[in-house]
């Protein structure tokens, strides 16, 4: 611990992994334990988000990186989608002096860092020392420069050519049973490598098919999918900017979707209003300085939310039924649109109205003036849009939650006009691309039959693994062979012990990375890591250089060209899936998809609907939009009506002693890839391992700010541990904890997921506080041990229930 905080002292507190000059291998220096660096220190949390403090922040990680050239292209016509989330660009013409924000820089310094991993860094750590870097550390070490192969037995990665991996990888594919291999893919793969990946799994005769969405907006596509026809958002950027009324939930944008602040502000200029619903305060919600205005810069920012509601976690299922409650009962539907473009409208007006008062308090711990306040601006707006993220869809009831603002959308008549919609925000750059091409466990039908008409072969009809699904089969010996496109999978996903030891069982893993990462040192029997060509570097195939395409949040499709010369010799992902491909079937298309992106398309273009002229399209300045149904008041449902729905409501219950623990991301954090140790928005620096407890909650507890407790998750199948995190008073909402993942990925439990979604459950785990080795002043766990079992027991008799139900 002291080592760790001298080499913070000695640089920026993210530079302790960090030795010698930019480019040589093993720079991570000295391994560090997985906790030597959590000695976090808390400061002044910051009141609003961007500003002098996000240029300096954000130009601090580009020019230690080297990283200012890429960045003034990115998110601009002819220039490169930024790797990091799909908030959408603006029209051509409208774009700012810079179109990226503070994380966007953070993105494109990871991936045009000069330090790099090379086979001596692997030669000098064994597996089980790499294990003791953190994930930190993990990253820092650079991108990779050659393919890795660690065979059975081995201690040490060592140094395979793409050949070899590719005939290893090949063969094995043809001595298993299709149904023995998964093919993850990460949201960051773009639209051609996204729709070849899919292709290699389904002409081997598979849709294992697992993707980053599972763990996500899974959730937010089986409500819409359902209720509106089409599992996206409904709503364009001139949307946003024109709407009376922004409802945003479960979200924060200042960390998560920084670029969104922006458009917050336009439409706050326009005389919009903005409603924020958070458990947690944060900055973004509350005041932006655009670093791009005086304003922003000199005279204070803007002030976005008119109301900041700090809702129980959870309770946003209740929040939204007594919203359209108090909406019915003041007569103000939209009753023209109602009988002409939907059903179900008095089933779900009879449920709402016999909604229980005490049950949506004890939900959302908000008094009815609240709810009534939020009631007389959706009245008075032309447009409503409700924004969400995450933190609606990782709970047990999040598909009910979101089909239940899908009710409020239609009931107010806020679909498929201007300034109104809905709006789930993606946080990967392209995971809605990915799955528009074909990457979903879940194909239709008439995609498959547009795969066989092209290709020429039966694609598999029988559905495959979504994500939790694959890990419980590779969990149960069921899977020999892995496969992720990106991503870091055990990093991402839950019960993380569980999901190692689940790799562990495989015969083969494979990864396509563009830099080290916590899952290539989880391996099956034999993995083999392949480095790749990220979003940033020039990719040049058959002497042309290659251009690839994203969809964004708000289905806008575009082209994104690289231009840094990367490290020689690196493969593409769509040279990778095709050289494999070519090797393991032998079809010309492999490699001549490979050799030209266009050709990629052209395939896109005959098996996907909306992709027509795509290379017409694509060459545009801005993209083309997606068809979107509900935008015009087409619902591609079974009647083609929009469908309200019925959702009851179950109040998560926190028992006597615990806490409802909510995952989050620090603001030096994209997903699992850890940019640095700070998150000064909420006043952290120089570790990660907290927790933020309201202080009143403290109190009962018997903790004070500054204890070192260990996190243990209370479940119906046991309790897991996650050790050693500082307790941060903080204003959080009663009964409701903060914490950041990946380090509580471990008390998810695998079992434990969204119904209909199977997302798991990473924003509602019941937990209980104990004082870490060596500390004092905790309720001991014995103390909690009566109130801990009988929540399991009253778990075990929910599920027994519900599976009489079933």
């Amino acid at each position: 611990m002291a080592d760790a905080r001298r080499a913070r002292e000695a640089g920026d507190a993210g530079e302790a992994g960090q030795a010698g000059e930019a480019g040589q291998a093993g720079e991570v220096g000295e391994a560090q334990s997985a906790t030597a660096y959590d000695d976090p220190r808390v400061g002044p949390r910051q009141r609003a988000a961007a500003g002098f403090g996000g240029i300096h922040h954000a130009m601090d990680f580009a020019i230690r990186d080297r990283a200012l050239l890429p960045l003034i292209t990115l998110n601009k016509p002819g220039g490169v989608d930024c790797p990091g989330c799909a908030w959408p660009d603006p029209k051509p013409g409208e774009e700012g002096i810079v179109e990226f924000c503070e994380n966007g820089a953070k993105a494109v310094a990871e991936e045009t860092t000069a330090r790099r991993c090379t086979p001596e860094f692997f030669a000098e750590h064994s597996i089980a020392e790499l294990r003791e870097f953190t994930d930190y550390e993990l990253g820092r070490a650079g991108r990779l420069t050659t393919p890795m192969r660690l065979a059975p037995g081995d201690t040490h990665y060592r140094p395979i050519s793409y050949e070899q991996a590719y005939d290893e990888i090949a063969a094995h594919l043809g001595a298993i049973k299709p149904e023995e291999a998964v093919f993850y893919t990460s949201g960051r793969t773009s639209n051609e490598a996204a729709f070849m990946y899919q292709l290699l799994a389904r002409r081997l005769g598979t849709n294992n098919l697992p993707d980053c969405s599972n763990m996500c907006h899974e959730s937010s596509g089986a409500a819409l999918g359902t209720t509106i026809g089409i599992g996206k958002g409904t709503v364009t950027l001139e949307d946003i900017h024109r709407a009376g009324l922004i409802i945003i939930v479960g979200q924060n944008p200042g960390t998560n979707h920084p670029r969104m602040l922006a458009a917050l502000e336009k439409q706050k200029a326009a005389g919009g209003r903005i409603v924020a619903l958070n458990p947690l305060p944060e900055a973004g919600l509350k005041n932006f300085k655009n670093p791009q205005t005086i304003r922003g810069m000199l005279r204070g920012g803007t002030d976005l939310a008119d109301e900041y509601m700090r809702i129980r976690v959870n309770g946003d299922l209740a929040f939204f039924q007594a919203l359209s409650r108090e909406l019915i009962r003041r007569d103000a539907l939209d009753t023209d649109f109602l009988a002409t473009y939907c059903t179900g409208t008095e089933a779900a007006i009879e449920h709402l109205l016999a909604l229980s008062d005490d049950e949506v308090r004890a939900a959302t711990g908000l008094r009815p003036e609240a709810i009534s306040r939020v009631a007389d601006l959706v009245q008075e707006a032309d447009g409503v849009i409700v924004c969400w993220a995450m933190g609606l869809t990782q709970h047990k009831n999040s598909v009910p939650t979101i089909r239940e603002i899908v009710n409020f959308l239609l009931l107010t008549g806020n679909m498929g006009k201007p300034g109104a919609g809905a709006c789930p925000v993606r946080g990967h750059s392209n995971v809605q691309g990915d799955r528009t091409v074909g990457i979903w466990e879940k194909p239709p039908e008439h995609f498959l039959a547009a795969l066989d008409r092209e290709f020429g072969f039966a694609a598999p009809r029988k559905h495959g693994y979504d994500t939790v699904e694959a890990i419980r089969a590779m969990r149960d010996g069921a899977v020999r062979f892995f496969m992720a496109m990106g991503g870091n999978f055990v990093r991402a996903t839950p019960d993380t012990a569980v999901t190692e030891a689940a790799m562990a069982r495989v015969d083969l893993t494979v990864h396509v990375s563009t830099k080290l990462n916590g899952s290539h040192l989880h391996p099956g029997a034999t993995s083999i890591i392949l480095p790749t060509l990220g979003r940033t570097d020039e990719d040049r195939q058959a002497g042309r250089i290659q251009s690839v395409s994203v969809e964004d949040s708000m289905g806008m499709v575009h082209a994104s060209t690289g231009r840094r010369t990367a490290h020689r010799g690196l493969h593409s992902e769509p040279r990778i899936v095709a050289e494999i491909g070519h090797r393991a079937f032998g079809e010309a298309y492999w490699r001549a998809m490979a050799d030209d992106y266009r050709v990629v398309r052209r395939h896109i273009e005959a098996t996907v609907p909306g992709f027509e002229r795509y290379e017409e399209r694509i060459a545009a300045p801005g993209g083309f939009a997606l068809p979107n149904g509900p935008r015009e008041r087409r619902f591609e449902t079974s009647d083609g009506k929009a469908h309200l729905s019925v959702n009851e409501l179950e109040v998560l219950q926190c028992p006597p002693g615990h806490l409802i623990l909510q995952t989050v991301r620090s603001h030096d954090q994209y997903n699992t890839t850890i940019y640095g140790l700070d998150d000064r928005y909420r006043g952290i620096s120089g570790g990660r391992r907290v927790v933020f407890v309201n202080p009143a909650d403290c109190a009962e507890l018997g903790v004070a700010d500054g204890d070192i407790v260990d996190l243990i998750s209370v479940a119906p199948d046991g309790e897991r541990r996650a050790p050693s995190f500082r307790v941060v008073a903080y204003d959080t909402a009663r009964q409701c904890a903060a914490a950041y993942f990946p380090e509580t990925n471990v008390l998810v439990p695998l079992d434990s997921t969204a119904e209909t979604s199977n997302t798991p459950t990473s924003k509602s785990i019941i937990i209980r506080l104990e004082p870490a080795a060596g500390q004092a002043g905790v309720a001991s766990g014995e103390e909690y041990a009566a109130s801990g079992a009988e929540y399991a027991a009253s778990g075990a008799e929910q599920a027994a229930a519900t599976a009489a139900r079933a």
